[in-house]
């Protein structure tokens, strides 16, 4: 039995990770112990999760005092890489969600690290292969279906309840996630890197805030609002992104640092956000593919656009949550889904709708089938390795870089190969 420590009592850590494995996989882990900054936090998680782990707020003494065979790393975006160093230097398997990292720097240190110790297991959690409808997608294209691929065009759209949850929390900020390019695109840019099996290469990028920042605040400068939903006097018919914490949420992140800490209800029009809502992407592979991405993070509806052209055929997908105005339909994670369809357009023949069989679980069944591959044994070759993730982290680093400085910036050079 493997001894398995978590770090971050979040609650991607807590749902994602902790009850899963206590439910489903306990004969083969124990989850140990967990790792927080807050302890009333890992309170609360073995609350809702019904159990009594053993808390810290330092790793080494975690480590020292449970001697873990793994590490499943669910902490803020920038801090994964401390953790990954320190796995890999002291031989711990290490399970690390996305993104990897947050820049090109930080991937530079993980293929140090990794370097140093080609021989402890290290996998970065990019649950989004493991969609029914994306495992199906990459099936179709390794069999040749359409071709040699051509183009792909991606087109993300988060709505305007859950594109604002992104500039409640610590991921507004690049220095705490890389921004939306690295903390939400990484999925997309990974699924490409994925479809495509290229290295990606030169690329070019626009972004700006449109929806939320305080240049787009709703109020007057002298008029009070903010800082936090909690603590705003605006109503929901004053503001329309007002928010209220529900019953877990309450519990993780408000009561159980007494209101004085983080709380994910942080006021989307802060002077501090300055990652991007809205951002346009453009690249090259080295095998010739191109790119268009988009995402827009203030969307009248939650959806997503694939095309994926080839020299036989192009593959459409297309993906259309609900826009109920109930907010708790919109939880990341549970939407609820009106519409997923792939589509084959093959050249002047009839159009070719694709079977998919659904699977149970969160994320569209994504959660159940990774946690299959890496707990329970399956082999699905869809999971991916620590390059992986650097690779995917490097494209939204790039854009960041493009964005900022009007430059073509050449990927690969970002974290050379040594």
């Amino acid at each position: 039995m493997k001894k398995t420590i978590l770090v971050g009592a979040s609650y991607r850590g807590l749902f994602g990770f902790v009850k899963p494995l206590i439910n489903n996989y306990s004969t083969e882990y124990k989850v140990a112990a967990v790792c927080d900054l807050s302890l009333d936090r890992i309170k609360v998680m073995n609350e809702l999760a019904g159990v009594a782990l053993p808390g810290y707020d330092d790793f080494d003494t975690m480590v020292k005092d449970i001697r873990p065979d793994m590490a499943i790393i669910a902490s803020i975006d920038s801090s994964h890489i401390d953790y990954i160093e320190k796995c890999l230097q002291l031989g711990i398997e290490c399970v690390c969600e996305k993104p990897l990292c947050i820049d090109a720097e930080q991937c530079r240190r993980v293929r140090k690290a990794q370097k140093l110790n080609p021989s402890v297991k290290a996998v970065t959690t990019h649950n989004y292969r493991y969609s029914p409808y994306m495992l199906r997608i990459k099936e179709i294209l390794d069999s040749g279906k359409i071709g040699k691929i051509r183009s792909v065009n991606f087109d993300e759209y988060l709505d305007w309840r859950h594109g604002t949850s992104y500039f409640r929390r610590w991921n507004r900020t690049k220095k705490n996630s890389g921004g939306l390019l690295v903390h939400k695109a990484s999925h997309h840019f990974d699924l490409i890197n994925w479809f495509v099996a290229s290295l990606p290469k030169n690329l070019s990028a626009h972004g700006r805030l449109i929806a939320y920042g305080a240049q787009n605040c709703l109020f007057k400068a002298d008029d009070k609002y903010g800082p936090a939903c909690h603590k705003c006097s605006k109503t929901k018919e004053e503001c329309r992104y007002k928010t209220q914490l529900d019953g877990m949420r309450d519990k993780m992140y408000f009561k159980s640092n007494g209101g004085n800490g983080y709380t994910p209800d942080l006021c989307v029009f802060s002077p501090e956000i300055d990652t991007y809502d809205h951002v346009s992407v453009g690249y090259d592979y080295a095998n010739g593919v191109h790119v268009a991405y988009s995402l827009c993070a203030h969307a009248s509806y939650e959806g997503m656009r694939i095309s994926i052209e080839g020299s036989k055929a192009r593959l459409d997908y297309q993906e259309i949550l609900s826009t109920s105005p109930m907010e708790t339909s919109a939880v990341y994670g549970s939407e609820t889904i009106t519409k997923k369809e792939i589509m084959i357009i093959p050249f002047e023949k009839n159009i070719e709708r694709v079977h998919v069989e659904k699977v149970e679980g969160g994320h569209g069944g994504a959660d159940y089938m990774m946690h299959r591959d890496l707990f329970g044994g399956g082999k699905s070759n869809a999971e991916a390795s620590l390059e992986d993730g650097i690779q995917a982290v490097l494209v939204g680093s790039a854009a960041n870089i493009s964005i900022e400085t009007g430059c073509r910036v050449d990927i690969q050079s970002l974290a050379p190969v040594n």
